[in-house]
């Protein structure tokens, strides 16, 4: 059983320790924990339980993780209002029998349990409950097999790879300028030089659908093409960073700028804004699930059987072969994926091809 330890009262009302910190309200978090968690998790506080800090202060989360968070605490609030059980009295044992329910209603795959044991582990840790029952039932869910088997970091090896640009859309000349109009089947070329981009520049996909022509250094040289990938109106856990687009990726990607910066007649371009991979003629991004479609879609042609039919396996494989091809350090890849910290690399050197007939 778990014995939790929090001063002198679990419900006692916030008191100052050191004359400093105020310590939080256990009584507000067992009567209302979905509330209290709301008001949580967009405080810097939230995100100081961070595993995965580096030097600089915590900042607090986006709102778009906060809703994430948010629903999936609301889950495991609402299951514990069914237990009739407050929130500062879970025991390890609960929170495995929380898990093993969504196993059985089809909610559990590779690492969704973690996540959730993950998240009630740093709200404990801020309510300063020792020990820390999500911690403990992480280790009893382990040892004895509740966790989804993790399936593990998945790379694209060479006759993948190989296989996966053939299956690119069609990368068709332009044809002629016709009087200041769109040459024909543009986005078919900008779906071709934004997925080989991924592939040999290991972006997320927010990042490659935000980035800027500012952001491409050198596109003209026969040099990989660098990118000083700034983190403005991308994705919100990016930290600017610089990366390098090489092999094929950097052939196609100029072969791409020189249509997306053709001009009309009038010296103005054909293709509005500043983004590199507009989404229409105007300059609007494109959509994140178009271009996840778009992805999956290629993998399809390919006959590539993946776990994760997504730019996830395209940014693995382009750090997997920084490491074991191109001698790079985990400093590099680091630097390159844009992480917080270095050991963050580290699951790239055992990427590898899923082993085929598994899922």
């Amino acid at each position: 059983m778990t014995v939790h330890a929090f001063g002198a009262s679990r419900h006692a009302t916030a008191v100052i320790v050191n004359n400093e910190v105020p310590m939080p309200d256990l009584k507000t978090w067992d009567d209302d924990p979905l509330a209290a968690f709301t008001a949580f998790v967009t405080t810097p506080a939230f995100a100081s339980t961070s595993r995965r800090l580096g030097e600089a202060e915590p900042e607090a989360i986006s709102t778009t993780s906060a809703a994430v968070y948010t629903f999936m605490f609301g889950k495991f609030a609402a299951w514990l209002a069914g237990q009739n059980r407050p929130f500062s009295q879970v025991e390890e044992r609960d929170l495995v029998r929380f898990i093993s329910q969504l196993l059985r209603r089809g909610e559990q795959n590779s690492g969704i349990t973690e996540r959730y044991l993950r998240l009630l582990e740093r709200c404990y840790s801020y309510l300063q409950i020792a020990p820390n029952p999500a911690t403990l039932a992480t280790k009893l869910a382990t040892d004895n097999h509740y966790l989804a088997q993790n399936v593990g970091t998945e790379a694209l090896d060479h006759e993948q790879v190989a296989a996966f640009v053939a299956a690119l859309p069609p990368l068709d000349p332009p044809g002629a300028n016709r009087a200041g109009r769109l040459p024909k089947a543009w986005k078919r070329r900008r779906d071709h030089a934004v997925q080989a981009t991924l592939l040999f520049g290991g972006l997320k996909v927010a990042e490659a659908i935000g980035l800027h022509l500012g952001e491409v250094e050198d596109s003209f040289s026969p040099l990989p093409i660098r990118l000083k990938i700034n983190p403005e109106d991308k994705h919100a856990t990016s930290y600017e960073h610089d990366t390098v687009v090489h092999g094929y990726g950097a052939d196609v990607l100029r072969y791409w700028l020189i249509e997306r910066l053709a001009e009309d007649s009038k010296g103005q371009r054909l293709l509005k804004g500043d983004l590199v991979f507009p989404g229409d003629a105007e300059g609007k991004p494109m959509s994140k699930v178009t271009l996840w479609r778009q992805v999956k879609a290629t993998f399809a042609r390919a006959g590539i059987d993946v776990n994760r039919s997504g730019g996830r396996t395209l940014r693995n494989t382009f750090a997997s072969q920084q490491l074991k091809e191109h001698g790079r350090t985990k400093n590099d890849v680091k630097g390159y994926l844009g992480l917080a910290l270095e050991r963050s690399a580290e699951i790239y050197e055992t990427a590898k091809p899923r082993k085929k007939g598994t899922r």
